[in-house]
């Protein structure tokens, strides 16, 4: 017998409901967790599968990162992939997938807990991992507007890098096609990083839009095209920094950007890898802008037991004229772990880092009293803490290196950096990282950060 549960009308909940009921009395069983990779049962084929607990969102979403389907033979493996790929999406608290074993087959059952998806927020953030850089304002974000994983947000803020933006996303069109799309419009006044690398104050004024859109192919892989404009101007007491005489750059760009992707878990891998590659061309062939970056960054993650050793390299590099404006940094969004406060500018930029990171506190999920009022939107909040060793290392330069040129890469631009740190899992905040790194001569720094460092 062959069953599809489909989209998420009353009929066919009635339908789904009656299939679940049916099979499991008549196999005598009821739920069961998706078993070890011990297990020695035979594969099943898969009967139905079932979506819950998605109040917002709709099911399609779900089932399209899913690459069991009804017909196939079930693989305990497989569907512990799909359950990390649907919890990629980022709009879910948890992700559960159980299994209903009957005589005929499986049903899978996928038992989702919606994050809230609506939020008018204040605005209160670190620029370039410095908390002097203090920004503070409001916005609005919808991250699951339509229940299509879509996002809108609009936001402004002061303090530092004041800013005004809209964006849009949208992370699936035309349906098969498997296309994606985004745009954005902004105005800010930015404080300029190279300047501020030889404690100077010096503020860009820019304005534009970016738009991009890409394919995705199978789960894996994406392909996307970016177009974008930005008019850039310095403040006044600041002359002969822009490459057009007038003051102004105007900075039309397109680029491309190819990435395969099969980490298992976005926010914080245990096994898989990362490739992307990219180049963007800002300004036009023979005018005043015409210059090209371009770069990679892989990653790979091995895992050992519930151990994981992970790896990366990442480089961004330059060709043509670079304006001051567009050079490449350590000591803001990017950094070396034990010179984390640093700061370097140049051209051309490369990294590289490796860690080793262990579980202390398996990740477990509670309802707290406080959050009842919201719901299904205030249970299933996340805790854990896992232990990192690490150890960074890199390099910037000018565009010249390698050409026997006054500016050339050599072992000494290398700074590097290894330390120890405990990273926590938390409730709509991703991870709170706390380490202490060394640099080279052994002096230490505590360092408090958000996110996976990769």
């Amino acid at each position: 017998m062959h069953y599809v549960v489909p989209s998420k009308t009353f009929f066919h909940r009635v339908v789904s409901l009656f299939l679940l009921i049916w099979f499991s009395n008549a196999s005598g069983q009821t739920f069961q967790k998706l078993p070890d990779s011990t297990s020695t049962r035979q594969p099943k084929k898969i009967l139905a599968v079932i979506v819950q607990g998605n109040e917002k969102t709709k099911e399609k979403i779900i089932l399209r990162e899913m690459k069991l389907k009804v017909g196939d033979q079930f693989d305990q493996l497989q569907a512990e992939r799909d359950r990390l790929r649907i919890q990629n999406l980022g709009i879910f608290n948890r992700v559960e997938m159980d299994m209903v074993p009957t005589n005929h087959g499986v049903i899978l059952v996928v038992t989702v807990s919606e994050m809230w998806y609506i939020f008018p927020y204040p605005i209160i953030f670190r620029n370039e991992r410095d908390w002097d850089r203090i920004s503070i304002g409001a916005g609005v974000l919808h991250n699951n507007f339509r229940g299509h994983r879509e996002v809108i947000d609009f936001s402004f803020w002061l303090g530092f890098n004041p800013s005004v933006r809209l964006r849009y996303t949208n992370p699936w069109i035309f349906g098969k096609l498997k296309f994606y799309t985004s745009v954005s419009v902004f105005a800010r006044k930015v404080r300029n990083l190279t300047f501020t690398a030889i404690d100077s104050s010096v503020n860009e004024n820019q304005i534009g839009f970016n738009w991009r859109i890409g394919k995705r192919f199978g789960h894996f892989t994406y392909l996307d095209l970016n177009l974008g404009y930005k008019q850039l101007t310095f403040s006044e007491d600041v002359t002969g920094q822009t490459l057009s005489t007038s003051g102004k750059d105007r900075l039309p760009h397109v680029g491309f950007s190819f990435t395969y992707d099969k980490r298992d878990l976005w926010e914080y891998p245990h096994s898989g890898h990362y490739i992307n590659i990219w180049a963007r061309k800002t300004g036009w062939f023979g005018n005043t802008v015409d210059y090209l970056r371009y770069g990679a960054d892989v990653r790979k993650y091995v895992p050992i037991g519930p151990t994981t050793l992970a790896f990366r390299g990442a480089t961004n590099l330059s060709a043509g004229t670079i304006p001051v404006y567009d050079q490449v940094h350590f000591g803001f969004s990017t950094r070396i772990r034990g010179h984390f406060s640093e700061r370097h500018s140049g051209e051309n930029r490369l990294i590289g880092s490796a860690a080793f990171r262990f579980p202390i506190r398996k990740i477990s999920y509670h309802d707290f009293g406080p959050f009842q009022s919201m719901g299904r939107y205030g249970s299933n909040f996340r805790f854990g803490v896992s232990g990192a060793l690490f150890v960074d290392t890199g390099a910037v330069w000018g565009q010249n290196s390698g050409f026997g040129r006054d500016d050339t890469l050599e072992l000494d631009d290398f700074i590097s950096g290894w330390g120890a740190g405990l990273h926590f899992f938390l409730p709509y905040m991703n991870i709170l990282r706390l380490e202490y790194g060394f640099n080279e001569n052994w002096d230490g720094q505590f360092i408090v950060d958000l996110f996976a460092f990769f």
